[in-house]
């Protein structure tokens, strides 16, 4: 038997209602056995907190592994590896791999290179449509059998609205979430960045924010005619957290996310053509931006799912319309949102329930995101004044594409225990 003890920590749970200063929290194998007042207690490793924030390890709604078919931009190895050095116990695997997750073989490879990634745990999503093209409905119920927790075309908008209305009852009768990618491709295809007057300025090819509103709408309406739950991907715009509001009072079963680089960065950031800011949805203008932190703040958008795109230098090393979308972000989502706390923008207590209970709740899991006497081992030790700079050296994902490299955050995961086990460590 394994013994982990943690001394004088400040134990924060918020969605247990637990704040407990000067804490020793006992780990046992893969359990949580002690939560008591700091005191001598021994154990095979020792380690003392010196007043540092312990939470529930972090749980991640949406990470594109790249495995299988595109290891070039990352592995389940390194995308774990990344997701503990951010303070992450849990992660939900998008099926945009080659194969895609549309059958059970895949989500069992997924499932094994996990487990010899480490404890850290990996949830697979199962596409919602064959090959995630929005023709005819995937296996669900094989796909469940296999493992799946959710399903989702993951960055790909359902077209048909029959098809997805089916998507939400089957998923519906399984008992599991349908999260969408909302957009009305017609309104945004060729866009490479959010259309208005960054992009007239810049001379590029714009989207415009009312493609998610008008998929967000639809969405939204399927849900209420089925009854069945449904989460909507990376919302960015205000009008459609207006939309998500207005669904909500109505009890509509629907939850939402939104990635930490739109609570963080405008479209003022591609003023240079850099082609790390091109991340989809694109960046908005500022009142997005405000709206989008407000909304997280008063609950219309329920998490923060970190949105960590791979894409390799090739991909992104060509000019900005022709450059990969996306961002890795695993590493830097807690730094952000630990932001907009120091800004006085988010409660801490908000900050540590969108990266925790809240993502585990909309998956409609009970035994994740909770720091609970004989539940998971998954704990993160946070140091709330620790400064450091996301350096391109320091990276631990396989690719390096993203806006904040070189940036110097406040408040840093410095020790992530997954199962039990210390995933990471830089106390």
């Amino acid at each position: 038997m394994s013994r982990l003890v943690l001394r004088h920590v400040r134990a924060f749970d918020p969605g247990a209602g637990l704040d407990l200063e000067d804490t020793t929290v006992v780990v046992e194998d893969d359990l949580l056995v002690d939560l008591a007042a700091s005191r001598d207690t021994t154990g095979e490793r020792v380690i003392e907190g010196q007043g540092r924030l312990l939470i529930p390890g972090l749980v991640d709604l949406r990470a594109h592994l790249g495995e299988p078919g595109f290891t070039r931009r990352e592995s389940v190895a390194t995308g774990v590896r990344a997701a503990a050095a951010g303070g992450f116990t849990t992660v939900l695997a998008m099926p945009t791999t080659q194969p895609t997750v549309d059958r059970p073989e895949v989500v069992e490879l997924i499932q094994a290179r996990a487990r010899q990634a480490g404890p850290t745990r990996v949830l697979v999503a199962g596409a919602l449509s064959v090959g995630r093209q929005g023709e005819r409905l995937a296996e669900m119920g094989k796909l469940k059998a296999a493992g799946c927790v959710a399903f989702t075309d993951a960055d790909r908008a359902v077209k048909d609205s029959q098809l997805l209305r089916y998507a939400l009852e089957t998923a519906g009768d399984l008992g599991l979430p349908v999260i969408t990618h909302a957009e009305d491709e017609s309104l945004s295809l060729g866009g490479v960045m959010h259309e208005g007057i960054m992009s007239n300025r810049l001379g590029v090819a714009g989207a415009p924010g009312a493609a998610e509103v008008v998929g967000v709408a639809r969405d939204l309406a399927l849900a209420e005619l089925t009854g069945c739950r449904l989460h909507i991907g990376h919302v960015s715009t205000a009008a459609a957290v207006e939309l998500i509001r207005q669904a909500k009072r109505r009890g509509i079963r629907v939850t939402a996310e939104v990635a930490p680089l739109h609570l963080l960065l405008t479209d003022e950031e591609l003023s240079g053509y850099d082609p790390h800011a091109k991340v989809f949805p694109p960046l908005r203008p500022a009142p997005d931006v405000d709206a989008m932190i407000m909304a997280l703040a008063d609950g219309t958008v329920d998490c923060v799912a970190s949105d960590h795109t791979p894409q390799t230098e090739l991909e992104k090393k060509v000019e900005l319309d022709q450059a990969a979308p996306g961002a890795i972000a695993l590493e830097t989502t807690l730094a952000v949102i630990l932001g907009l706390v120091r800004d006085k923008r988010l409660t801490l207590h908000r900050a540590v329930a969108v990266l925790t209970r809240a993502p585990s709740q909309a998956l409609g899991r009970k035994d994740l995101g909770r720091l609970r006497l004989g539940g998971p081992a998954d704990v993160c030790l946070v140091d709330l004044e620790r400064s450091w700079c996301f350096e391109r050296a320091e990276v631990l994902s396989r690719s390096h594409n993203s806006p904040l490299l070189g940036r110097t955050f406040t408040g840093r995961a410095v020790l992530t225990v997954a199962q039990g086990q210390i995933t990471h460590e830089s106390l």
